[in-house]
């Protein structure tokens, strides 16, 4: 790989705008620091800070500034016929925006990069390749981590966790507790589990106990701040301000309703 064309948090005016019918002729790596509005399939598309986008080389490029200033790092650059089976091999998708949670350690990359290419040390040619590598393999990780399907194991974790939570609401619960028990990172953990039932994790504890409150509220006549304690609140304003949230009415409205 190399560099053909390199800049690093780069701000242009409101005016700026690209149009390429045919590309620029190589590669170009994109990463977004302000909105940006890019056409896709003949769609304009609103792009968000910290999204990664990447042209092929020969397809059309059209973006510009979208409501502010536009500011980004870029880099242009061609491949050898020795390296296309190993870019292939990263499945980085062309002409797809890549949400990253760590943009910051690209945007570094893509600095260092900056600074070799136009110093232009001893051996700034071996340090660009290895950067590239780098910053290639981590985008192709970034990708593949957010967009992994989710397998039959996690599947049935995710199925007994959730089941634990409803079957034992008043315990309490933390994602970073419920992520150690299946080995997860927190922020993988929550993915997985909306992904899964279309519900983040906390809504989902929290209509847990909104489900064990209405079993305490139908079935037994005991006070609402006594139902509040055996669902896991510390105290009961807490509890029914979320309780008529979820459910638009007061505990002792539900209660009059149902008993």
């Amino acid at each position: 790989m190399k560099i053909t064309y390199i800049g690093h948090n780069h701000t242009h005016d409101m005016d700026f705008e690209i149009q390429r019918p045919h590309g620029s002729g190589d590669y170009l790596a994109l990463l977004l620091r302000s909105h940006g509005l890019f056409l896709l399939n003949n769609q304009p598309v609103v792009l968000s800070p910290n999204t990664f986008f990447l042209y092929q080389q020969g397809t059309p490029q059209y973006y510009k500034a979208y409501m502010e200033p536009f500011s980004n790092d870029w880099f242009h650059f061609t491949l050898e016929d020795d390296e296309t089976d190993f870019f292939e091999s990263l499945q980085i998708p062309f002409e797809t925006p890549i949400s990253l949670h760590h943009s910051p350690f690209f945007s570094l990359l893509i600095k260092h990069m900056t600074c070799e290419y136009y110093t232009k040390p001893y051996f700034y040619n071996q340090s660009l390749d290895h950067y590239l590598s780098l910053f290639f393999i981590k985008i192709s990780e970034a990708y593949q981590t957010y967009y992994e399907p989710l397998t039959s194991l996690h599947i049935n974790q995710l199925v007994l966790l959730r089941s634990k939570i409803y079957s034992r609401p008043y315990e309490k619960w933390t994602v970073e507790g419920l992520a150690h028990e299946i080995n997860l990172s927190p922020y993988y953990f929550q993915k997985l589990y909306k992904k899964q039932f279309n519900i983040s994790c906390l809504k989902d504890i929290i209509n847990a106990r909104i489900e064990y409150a209405k079993h305490y509220l139908t079935l037994i006549d005991i006070p609402i701040k006594s139902i509040a304690e055996n669902c896991g609140y510390e105290n009961d304003v807490h509890f029914m301000r979320q309780f008529k949230s979820v459910t638009t009415y007061t505990p002792s409205e539900y209660r009059k309703l149902h008993t």
